[in-house]
């Protein structure tokens, strides 16, 4: 009888191959690796490797599920009793972590991950699995804002959800195009219009609007006399 292997070991081998596997998707982008390649990163025999994960596919879906696992409790970790602190802390906790982390890296290798989904139904369902919990717990939030008045209750709260995740996936990609980007000035304008203070009041618009129509004829108006002269 083989002696039975503890489970810390289990699990250090475990997140050893998948830090491995991240560093040939980060060099060589996921789909240009090879299990060849990760052999080689982890220093472990294909049947070692083979024993926690079959495939790249397979080192996918659980890098998913384990960054799922860490969005949610870190989601969870935001809350309070005032549903708009919530919303507002948990918005600057992704503009931090965009700020913080090595953005072209990291998230080249999402959006690979992304690009994979399109294509194969395990990850698919990994990738949506891990927004569906996400969008639940921020669902939560924004049903609690309605119904305390500050968003507006006729507005299908996923729709929000999915409005604000976007914005800040959005980010990220021009972040990782662009290292340059502000952040800080992103996250005012997003915190904007979660407030209610992205856009001039309706009646402000409106005299601005008849404002700038009396000056557009003032100037057609003398134009056209200056044409005549």
């Amino acid at each position: 009888m083989s002696p039975k292997v503890p489970r810390a070991y289990l699990e250090a081998r475990r997140a050893e191959i998948m830090k491995a596997a991240y560093q040939c998707f980060v060099e060589k982008g996921f789909h240009n690796t090879t299990m060849q390649d990760i052999y080689r990163a982890t220093g472990l025999s294909p049947g070692a490797v083979y024993n926690y994960f079959p495939s790249k596919e397979d080192i996918v879906i659980a890098a998913v599920k384990e960054f799922n696992d860490w969005s949610r409790s870190s989601l969870e970790s935001l809350i309070s009793k005032n549903p708009y602190e919530s919303l507002i802390n948990f918005l600057r906790f992704w503009l931090s972590y965009i700020k913080q982390i090595d953005i072209i890296k990291s998230f080249s290798v999402q959006l690979d991950y992304y690009s994979a989904a399109t294509r194969n139904s395990g990850i698919r369902e990994a990738v949506l699995k891990n927004q569906d919990a996400t969008h639940v717990k921020l669902v939560e939030l924004i049903k609690q804002n309605q119904q305390a008045g500050v968003f507006n209750p006729k507005l299908d709260p996923l729709a929000i959800a999915r409005a604000i995740m976007s914005m800040l996936f959005g980010l990220a990609i021009h972040k990782s195009l662009d290292p340059e980007v502000d952040v800080d000035a992103f996250g005012q304008v997003c915190e904007a219009m979660i407030q209610g203070t992205f856009s001039i009041p309706p009646e402000k618009r409106r005299k601005t609007s008849q404002l700038l129509s009396k000056l557009h004829t003032v100037e057609e108006e003398y134009l056209d006399r200056r044409s005549r002269l």
